[in-house]
């Protein structure tokens, strides 16, 4: 099947970008646009215990975090020739965050990668597992190959 929007959501630190791309981009048809999002995860530095502090110095965290994710997106983009309106950083949750953006975009489509998982990492959770859980569409979810030791 091919697909006009596709929005693949990738993991810049833990997981091979690339694969996760060839395979989204095996799904976008002639003319279709492929979008790809990172999520940077909010920081949590605190001098309290008042869990709604976010001073300058998370601020600055976060800031920080998403320029590098973007550079390092853009990047990974250029082997594929993906346009920079093309690429998103968000800050968030996520899940959260791709739902919110797939809906944005009118996605037809999401990609992500996942770890093969077993045993408790399974129980905990996964940000694929949390992906599937509410999506407003279709999810493909691409098994990652194995990381050589």
């Amino acid at each position: 099947m091919m697909f006009s929007t596709v929005l693949a959501a990738i993991d810049l630190g833990a997981v091979p970008a690339h694969f996760v791309l060839e395979k989204a981009l095996s799904y976008v048809a002639t003319g279709g646009k492929l979008h790809v999002l990172h999520v940077v995860e909010p920081q949590f530095v605190q001098y309290s215990f008042d869990p709604t502090f976010t001073g300058s110095l998370t601020r600055d965290l976060e800031n920080s975090a998403k320029e590098a994710a973007a550079k390092q997106l853009a990047e990974v983009c250029r082997d594929f020739a993906i346009p920079e309106d093309q690429q998103h950083v968000l800050l968030g949750r996520p899940a959260d965050k791709i739902h919110h953006l797939c809906e944005s975009l009118n996605a037809d489509i999401i990609v992500i990668g996942s770890h093969a998982q077993d045993g408790w990492r399974r129980l905990l959770g996964s940000t694929a597992n949390s992906v599937l859980h509410g999506a407003p569409t279709d999810v493909i979810v691409a098994r990652l190959p194995e990381e050589e030791d």
